[in-house]
């Protein structure tokens, strides 16, 4: 028991001390959090967005910190010393990213923010990253085909695509995992299948035995976040 204690405490700690490193900010209604690792670095400047799911949707602008999927690419980046500006926005309840169940939807709003970073910051072109996880899953997949030429490359975790055209996907390189027991197995695995025959270029994992919570946990480890990273627009 005094281990595990120690060991929850160690945890609650090294959450605290990341959340500590992120900003709350504000953009045209858009309530985000922006971490910045760039202090001293000359040149251009990765950017990545990660979207949340559902159970972190707000007003808070803090739940979202607590996804899986953030907190490995923030550890990664420190890790690994990549210049990065990493936004994480935050979506309120009464919205979903990509519009479904009959909510309007508030990609828009992501698509604006990063409108706005490529204006006022030195961004990197040619590294603009996407992540996202459930709901988060379903808002990069709308991204993505709203704009097919803007990213480097996306992970998506355990959600599905609306009115799913393969050849939408065709040009952004793509990383897409889901859990075996998760209701959008079968299709997503006809959505890579299908992206990979019209010419796109596209990973797909099966996350044997698992269902939707610990599928969108597990998606993001480092030999994904490494590939995502290592991905760069001609």
């Amino acid at each position: 028991m005094k281990r595990y204690i120690v060991l929850l405490t160690a945890l609650v700690i090294s959450h605290f001390a990341m959340a500590q490193d992120f900003k709350p900010m504000e953009h045209n209604g858009l309530l985000y959090q922006e971490l910045v690792f760039c202090n001293d670095v000359k040149g251009k400047i990765p950017l990545v967005i990660y979207l949340h799911g559902r159970h972190a949707s707000g007003n808070d602008n803090q739940k979202q910190l607590s996804q899986a999927g953030v907190q490995e690419i923030d550890k990664y980046l420190r890790q690994n010393a990549i210049p990065a500006y990493f936004l994480v926005p935050q979506c309120p309840e009464d919205y979903e990213w990509d519009g479904r169940n009959g909510n309007s939807g508030y990609t828009d709003k992501v698509v604006d923010l990063i409108t706005f970073y490529l204006k006022t910051k030195d961004i990197d072109m040619n590294r603009i990253y996407i992540c996202g996880a459930s709901m988060g899953a379903c808002g990069t997949w709308k991204i993505l085909k709203d704009n097919p030429k803007l990213f480097a490359a996306a992970l998506i975790a355990s959600g599905q695509a609306q009115h799913e055209k393969p050849s939408d996907y065709t040009d952004t390189p793509l990383y897409v995992t889901v859990g075996s027991e998760e209701r959008s197995y079968n299709a997503l695995k006809w959505l890579t299948t299908e992206i990979r025959k019209a010419g796109g270029n596209v990973k797909f994992d099966v996350l044997f035995g698992q269902k939707h919570r610990n599928a969108c946990d597990n998606a993001f480890s480092t030999k994904r976040i490494k590939w995502l990273f290592s991905q760069v627009r001609d």
